[in-house]
Formats: structure tokens, C-alpha cells, sequence
């Protein structure tokens, strides 16, 4: 479990507030639980997580509802964590924990430069956010259509038309991802 350890420690890096805050608990040990997942680690005096295998000043359990809400973009409750051990530790690392963000902006620009990893971030938030509306327009159509009584059958017609749209829409996702290709493929080559 300790292939983890890197890459916590690369989200505490991309957040370095969190990491000052975290480096005044130096040689505290805390234990993270995920869903049956135990990481121990040992905080730094650089504010980073060291693998340990000794006793652990706070073991913080977050529960599967807890990582639910995480993966659905809200936050867990009162209800969906516990703490043990070092309370005050627990209370006072939990939230730092739960400031970190991840930012792909970052990585792409340590590879690909400031201006492209920009550009390739921006047009990746784009997609997925065009995504994510035609996701939830789908959704909405659906939940309209269930709710219609006289609606309960699809006929042929509408069927066949809907499925040309997402055909359609498949094919444009595919252009726009040749045309990106095709714009990072000229920008190594200049």
C-alpha cells in the first residue's frame, strides 16, 4: 500500500498551504481507512506522508457512504467519518486533507509547457463539461418522458431519430478529438 504514498504526496505538493499546515504536525502518525484501505504514514517536517508501520496517533475511517458523496462531488457528514485515537490531531488534519485538489493544469504544463498544457487543460474542461450537459439533458428527457402517461411506448420514428442524434453527436466527439490531435501533432512539429 505504500505505492500510495507517492501519490498523495503529489497531491499535497500541488497544494502547498495545506502542506505548511500539515508540516506543524511533523512526527505525528496518522492512519487513513477507505473503505478497508489502511495507508499509516508518518507526517514530514516537509508536510508530506512517509509510509509507517508503528502505532498511529489518529486513525481517521471514512465510510463507504463517505467516499459516495466524494465521487458524486459532494461532502461527507458527520456520519460518514470517524475518528480514533488523538482526537484534536483527527480534527485538525481532517480538513486538511479535504482541501487537497488535484490540478491536471499543473501536470500538463510541467509536460507540455505553460501555453499547450493550458490549452490541452481548457480544451479537456471543455469537453467534459459538454459532456456533462448532454449526460444531464439525456437524463431530463428521459425522466420528462417517463412522466408523460400517454408516453409509456416509444414508437419506431422517435426512437430512430434519437439514435441518429447520438449517432451524430459521436461522430462530432470524434472529429473534435482528430482536430485536437491533429493541433498537438503541428504544434511539435513547429
Amino acid at each position: 500500500m505504500s505505492a500510495l504514498f507517492p501519490i498523495i504526496n503529489h497531491l499535497i505538493q500541488q497544494n502547498p498551504d495545506s502542506r505548511s499546515e500539515l508540516a506543524a504536525f511533523a512526527d505525528k502518525t496518522l492512519a487513513l481507512n477507505i473503505t478497508g484501505l489502511k495507508l499509516t504514514g508518518r507526517i514530514t517536517e516537509e508536510g508530506f506522508l512517509s509510509a509507517s508501520n508503528g502505532f498511529a496517533d489518529t486513525e481517521i475511517t471514512f465510510r463507504n457512504s463517505a467516499v459516495q458523496k466524494i465521487l458524486q462531488g459532494g461532502e461527507p457528514g458527520v456520519g460518514d467519518i470517524s475518528l480514533e485515537g488523538d482526537l484534536i490531531l483527527g480534527m485538525a488534519v481532517l480538513p486538511l486533507l479535504g482541501s487537497l485538489r488535484y490540478r491536471a493544469s499543473d501536470d500538463l504544463a510541467r509536460i507540455f509547457g505553460t501555453q499547450l498544457g493550458n490549452s490541452i487543460g481548457s480544451r479537456a474542461a471543455d469537453i467534459g463539461h459538454g459532456i456533462k450537459q448532454i449526460g444531464r439533458s439525456i437524463a431530463e428527457q428521459i425522466s420528462e418522458f417517463s412522466r408523460e402517461p400517454e408516453s409509456s411506448v416509444i414508437d419506431a420514428a422517435t426512437l430512430s431519430a434519437w439514435m441518429e442524434e447520438v449517432d451524430k453527436l459521436r461522430d462530432d466527439v470524434a472529429r473534435l478529438n482528430e482536430r485536437l490531435d491533429r493541433l498537438e501533432r503541428d504544434i511539435w512539429i513547429d
